[in-house]
């Protein structure tokens, strides 16, 4: 296709891809067609938010670029009682997703959750069902149901339920007190 494109668009593609282009626009032609490619900035990674190597940032994959809201609905927030009353009765329509790695997940998790890993899978709800089923060992979660996403300390979690809402996941749950919150509360109830 980069045959098809003159060299200043094959170029301004290249620099998209490294985050340079702040708004521009740009007409191209490709066999004598002529379409509009609107291209943006990768937003700047503030110090104060998390700069884990190796993670990605849903904010760089949004279905939509609109300035008031993210295009999807925000997600519900859970604290330790509604976590608590659904792993002891779980619901059809509400899955508990782990999003910690296996080791962690070693050490424990909550009961009736799946573990999908948000750093080492973060495409794992893009995956096909048939590949999802064969990596994981489990079905993939329908978009019908409700993802409830929690990691070690709430960071994770936020970033996997955003993610999941651009593979069109629109019903999404958070827990930010997440898996050191469950320990806590768990251990004061004994």
């Amino acid at each position: 296709m980069s045959s098809l494109l003159s060299r200043s668009t094959r170029v301004n593609i290249r620099s998209v891809e490294r985050g340079v282009w702040l708004r521009a626009a740009r007409l191209y032609s490709i066999n004598g067609t002529f379409g509009r490619a609107v291209l943006q900035r990768r937003p700047k990674v503030e110090s104060s938010q998390n700069t884990t190597p190796g993670v990605i940032r849903p904010s760089l994959f949004r279905r939509s670029q609109s300035s008031e809201t993210d295009g999807f609905a925000p997600p519900s927030i859970y604290n330790y009682e509604n976590i608590k009353k659904l792993s002891l009765n779980p619901e059809k329509d509400k899955v508990l997703v782990d999003v910690r790695e296996p080791a962690e997940v070693d050490q424990g998790f909550i009961p009736t959750a799946i573990n999908i890993p948000y750093k080492s899978a973060p495409h794992a709800l893009s995956l096909s069902e048939e590949a999802f089923e064969e990596q994981f060992g489990f079905q993939k979660p329908s978009k019908e149901k409700e993802l409830i996403f929690y990691c070690l300390g709430g960071v994770r979690s936020n970033y996997a339920q955003e993610l999941a809402g651009n593979f069109g996941y629109d019903k999404r749950g958070n827990y930010p007190g997440s898996w050191e919150d469950w320990v806590q509360k768990e251990n004061s109830r004994k």
